[in-house]
């Protein structure tokens, strides 16, 4: 079967991990993959080019010059024809508008499309953006994929007639468990966050939380794992409020678990989310998690039973849930092991990849 992935680019982030994880696990003997990166190339493409499935990888927008969305439209609808694919299948929206566009322009009407849909688009667009999404991704798609069960049936409600699947992220978890990290009272205890520095994930209302902790009887420090373009902003809202000597900013980690692993509580304070795979890490890991009620965190956390989940945008209820985390080791230990247990239940990697395949081989 030749499969034609597009995908906006190879960065370090979680919907490119898990294309790379999905084509790791597609056959060489079975798949033959290429892909097109339609906005730039990414710090990952090489270890896309190098997966056995992938023949060959095109990139819409280079260093020295931008290719406007019709142009790359028309070259996408060329790129299908020269590769002639049994599925299109993108990845993120901007790839899902443009493969939409391309086949609303009649290029390559007979080839099934397949978008999947990583995030809460209703949550997260305005009105204009939601309208171009349901006339050039749900209206062209043959199959809509999401990884959240709650997004799913929230979308089967609005598009009745589509085919909507929901299939869980591929997951790598190390073979060591979070345990209580053996600190006393007096001692900090560690906060973290993984996640790409951007409005959505809502960062600013954990330094505004950790702020308000920090008027409490708890000693703590916080490291935000991750990169992106709020940086800056976020490290000076955090010297605004005299937390620069307790709020850590290491950049992007390669070994995210070596750091979970020694951690008191996770943290994801996001305004919207689909399955997000920082929490879903934690959680496998066994680690007490607070997350934002909001999107596809409904499916993983049940308050008070798994982990704690608050309103977003509420720095007062995320200090309080902090403040429970890090002061009752009884409480958070058990919240680990349910969530642990929660992750062991929900996701199967070689289930999940089955039920792909399955949609990819009805095609034929």
């Amino acid at each position: 079967m030749r499969i034609l992935y597009v995908i906006d680019s190879m960065t370090k982030d979680g919907a490119e991990s898990q294309l790379l994880k999905t084509l790791d696990r597609l056959a060489p003997e079975q798949y033959e993959v290429s892909v097109v990166l339609s906005r730039a190339e990414g710090e990952r493409v090489a270890e896309l080019a190098a997966l056995p499935c992938v023949r060959e990888v095109a990139t819409l927008a280079g260093k020295d010059r931008r290719i406007k969305l019709l142009e790359k439209a028309f070259a996408l609808g060329g790129i299908v024809n020269a590769v002639e694919p049994d599925i299109v299948h993108s990845w993120l929206w901007y790839s899902n508008f443009l493969c939409g566009l391309s086949r609303k322009f009649s290029l390559w009407k007979q080839v099934p499309f397949i978008a999947s849909q990583r995030g809460d688009y209703h949550a997260r667009y305005g009105k204009f953006r939601l309208w171009l999404t349901e006339k050039l991704i749900y209206n062209t798609a043959d199959v809509l994929l999401t990884n959240s069960a709650q997004i799913q049936q929230h979308l089967s409600q609005r598009y009745p007639g589509k085919k909507i699947v929901s299939i869980p992220n591929l997951l790598e978890l190390p073979t060591e468990a979070w345990t209580q990290p053996h600190t006393c009272n007096t001692e900090e205890k560690l906060i973290v966050s993984v996640g790409r520095f951007a409005p959505e994930k809502g960062h600013r209302y954990l330094v505004e939380a950790l702020n308000l902790l920090n008027q409490q009887d708890v000693a703590w420090r916080c490291t935000f794992l991750g990169e992106g373009e709020l940086e800056a902003e976020l490290r000076a809202l955090t010297a605004e409020y005299g937390l620069s000597d307790q709020i850590a900013f290491p950049g992007f980690c390669e070994d995210v678990f070596s750091v979970l692993l020694t951690a008191d509580v996770f943290v994801l304070p996001s305004l919207h989310e689909s399955s997000p795979n920082a929490l879903i890490e934690a959680m496998g890991i066994g680690m007490p998690c607070i997350a934002s009620d909001v999107g596809g965190i409904t499916d993983l956390i049940e308050d008070e039973k798994n982990g704690i989940r608050i309103p977003s945008q509420d720095p007062e209820a995320l200090a309080a849930a902090l403040h429970r985390m890090l002061t009752d080791s009884g409480f958070a230990s058990e919240l680990g092991r349910n969530a642990r247990v929660t992750i062991q239940k929900k996701f199967n990697s070689a289930e999940s990849l089955r039920k792909l395949e399955e949609i990819y081989q009805g095609f034929l």
